[in-house]
């Protein structure tokens, strides 16, 4: 089984070398290939994705003319080896979990009724270049959410879901589980911790109203869809997935 890893970046020349690095262990047992689209970055951010690229052939460099990261994601998703089985995402300032993809495999595997897959994310603010993970002391939150970097999923479902919406800027993964949901696909919560998600002077999410005005958007579309097809309330799963975004990065400390 195959499973094509999605990953934009735009100027994250501090950060995704590690991204990479803590994707290539599982590079050797599992049929992977890493999917890196460059948003038209203008630091040095494509240079050592094409350095990588040279030594690792599973590492493959896509372009995105800066139109943002949900175009990125759906050119990747696009371009996926036809053959691919499941897609995962993880961004270029995040890191993969140890085994993460090799667990979520064999879940997938063993429960062909699950579609979806989301694991726990957890949040940190010192990185640890070592471990490819938090450093020791640093204050961490382990948090479940729609976290598209904790996510597995069937590549059968984006023929059944559509695209990632580009209009929105930080909201589409929000977006997007919720029409996942809507479209029947069986979506299941995974305990383990699937990724860790760093916090820096730079994450996009920092736009705080930004956030909560996309998260809004992302409701109310939902919303206007579900009361022209007369749906009634999700199921359990939506309401355990999502959590106050803005209550998280209060208790982190961000």
């Amino acid at each position: 089984m195959s499973i094509s890893v999605v990953m934009p970046a735009y100027n994250a020349e501090r950060f995704i070398a590690a991204a990479l690095d803590s994707l290539l262990p599982e590079a050797g047992p599992l049929d992977l290939e890493i999917l890196v689209v460059d948003d038209h970055s203008t630091d040095g951010t494509r240079a050592i994705i094409e350095r990588y690229a040279r030594a690792e052939p599973r590492i493959r460099l896509l372009d995105n003319p800066r139109k943002g990261i949900a175009a990125a994601r759906n050119t990747a998703v696009e371009a996926r080896r036809p053959d691919a089985d499941f897609v995962a995402f993880l961004d270029s300032d995040d890191l993969s979990y140890p085994g993460r993809l090799t667990r979520q495999q064999a879940l997938l595997a063993d429960h062909p009724e699950i579609d979806v897959l989301y694991g726990r994310v957890a949040m940190f603010g010192r990185f640890d270049p070592v471990t490819l993970g938090p450093l020791e002391g640093s204050r961490t939150k382990v948090i479940r959410g729609p976290y598209l970097q904790s996510a597995l999923y069937r590549a059968a479902v984006f023929a059944k879901v559509g695209r990632f919406d580009e209009t929105f800027r930080q909201g589409c993964d929000t977006d997007y589980v919720l029409r996942v949901v809507e479209a029947g696909a069986r979506l299941v919560l995974d305990d383990g911790i699937a990724a860790y998600y760093r916090r820096h002077d730079a994450n996009v999410t920092l736009d705080t109203a930004e956030m909560r005005r996309e998260f809004m958007l992302a409701s109310l579309k939902w919303a206007a869809r579900n009361r022209l097809a007369k749906r009634g309330e999700l199921p359990e799963v939506f309401h355990e997935l999502f959590l106050r975004r803005d209550q998280i990065e209060e208790d982190l400390g961000a």
